[in-house]
């Protein structure tokens, strides 16, 4: 039995750790509703289960609640009362004291928002010529031979953002289009790109492998590889991807088709964001969230993909 409380209280004391921790570094703004998730969170059915109703091990979990939670309040206390750049300040709004000319990072200072994140999204490089705020620079070894001032550096110059053209409301409409769609024709690739080029006024008909041969005619551009497709996507084209059935790495009974739409590229930069069906469940699930395309064709296969637009 003392085991089991021992484990109970240990088990509290961690949860109570990180409860003050997600509290501290919450991004909402605090609301009555979050005491009901609290309480739910750590002290609902599935504790209760846990502890199979046992007083003894409830309450040993209700200790350890309580110490790991103002433990990491004392643990921060005593951190920055032996800090020469904290004090009680930090508490109430995350102000701090400057660095010493020699503390290591130089004169750059930002409010304790995220301590334990590496990259903080506030802070993150400059993005279209704005800087959202300062970066501390870190010196692990600091070299005798290079100036210490370098943090105290003047910023580069200011960038202006690059003019963006106008999107063109057609690749929106296609989007909307495939969305529309998506959720009635999602079981057959070829279906789903018929029915979305009949709402857009552009013929197609036939299976997946009848579709690719169809672009490949008259009235269709043909367009080189992945990229070039997501830019006449974005210029407003109708555009469709596919591979006939004999043509994939390896042969299947059936090809398969995707409509191309303006959004962003795959890692790898050869897929770009598309919608589709497929008989396969498991790749049709992922065909209506505007995904790249290498989520129904494989990277093997990229170079075997046929692109084609046309106006609409």
């Amino acid at each position: 039995m003392d085991l089991k409380i021992y484990g109970a209280f240990a088990f509290g004391m961690i949860i109570g750790w990180y409860l003050y921790y997600i509290n501290r570094y919450r991004k909402g703004d605090v609301q009555i509703s979050d005491i009901t998730t609290v309480v739910g969170t750590i002290g609902g059915a599935a504790v209760l289960k846990l502890f199979d109703s046992s007083a003894e091990l409830f309450g040993a979990y209700g200790i350890g609640l309580a110490v790991g939670f103002f433990l990491y309040f004392l643990i921060l206390v005593i951190l920055v009362g032996v800090s020469d750049n904290f004090n009680a300040d930090w508490f109430l709004d995350g102000r701090r004291r400057n660095p010493g000319p020699d503390y290591g990072y130089g004169q750059d200072v930002r409010g304790t928002v995220a301590a334990m994140n590496i990259a903080p999204p506030e802070y993150s490089p400059r993005v279209h010529g704005q800087n959202p705020g300062t970066v501390q620079n870190f010196y692990l070894a600091p070299d005798a031979a290079k100036p210490a001032a370098s943090a105290l550096a003047a910023p580069p110059a200011r960038v202006a953002p690059p003019t963006m053209a106008a999107p063109n409301p057609n690749s929106q409409k296609v989007i909307d289009t495939c969305k529309a769609v998506w959720l009635d024709k999602k079981d057959a690739c070829n279906y789903f790109a018929i029915e979305v080029a009949r709402q857009l006024s552009v013929t197609l008909s036939g299976t997946a492998d009848q579709i690719v041969d169809e672009i490949k005619g008259t009235g269709w551009t043909s367009i080189e590889n992945g990229p070039a497709a997501r830019d006449a996507a974005t210029q407003g084209k109708f555009v469709i991807a596919g591979i006939k059935s004999g043509d994939f790495t390896e042969p299947r009974h059936e090809g398969h088709v995707a409509v191309v739409v303006a959004g962003a590229m795959n890692p790898a930069g050869w897929a770009p964001a598309g919608y589709w069906g497929s008989t396969d469940s498991n790749v049709a699930s992922k065909g209506g969230s505007g995904a790249p395309i290498s989520q129904c064709f494989r990277a093997e296969d990229k170079d075997k993909i046929v692109y084609a637009s046309r106006s609409f």
